[in-house]
């Protein structure tokens, strides 16, 4: 019998071989934009997040400051990161789905920039020193898993003092 991670990785492939929205990687329009400091996330369709609320990581320019380090926990597909990257962060993609994590190379090498991809298990013990990150974010993605209390004690360990965690749930 499959194990339900890999089960959940087999279907966000299969969805995204269809189409899936969270799969489709943002456009060179909008990594323009954010270079520029004009920018939003979305974790939600119907939740826009906008830069403001990741002060005091940004500056009023809306770029993030030098040397902050984002971890995108499941949330490959090639639409936060990339406009984090965009905004100046030092950014990790941490996914367990091969078609979330190709959407994420597929804007890096297209807008030409450095990320850190790594396909994992957000169920289990995150290859991180402990206090790596100021900021992580964490789409909708708790509904796929049995158990929630790990992701959270790795989040703690691996989130800095002042650090912040945008989540998301349905």
């Amino acid at each position: 019998m499959e194990n339900y991670r890999d089960f959940n990785a087999k279907t966000i492939d299969s969805w995204n071989s269809e189409g899936w929205e969270w799969g489709q990687a943002i456009s060179h329009e909008v990594f323009s934009a954010a270079q520029k400091g004009d920018w939003s996330i979305v974790l939600t369709p119907q939740t826009s997040v906008p830069m403001n609320w990741y002060f005091p990581f940004v500056d009023e320019t809306g770029h993030f400051r030098k040397g902050t380090k984002v971890l995108g926990l499941a949330s490959g597909g090639g639409q936060q990161m990339p406009i984090f990257v965009a905004a100046g962060a030092d950014c990790t993609i941490l996914d367990l789905s091969d078609s979330q994590l190709a959407s994420e190379k597929f804007v890096a090498e297209r807008e030409n920039y450095e990320i850190k991809i790594i396909k994992a298990d957000m169920t289990q013990p995150l290859p991180f020193e402990n206090e790596s990150f100021d900021i992580i974010v964490h789409p909708v993605s708790n509904c796929y898993i049995e158990n929630v209390q790990p992701v959270w004690q790795e989040a703690f360990r691996i989130l800095k003092k002042r650090g912040a965690i945008a989540f998301w749930f349905r």
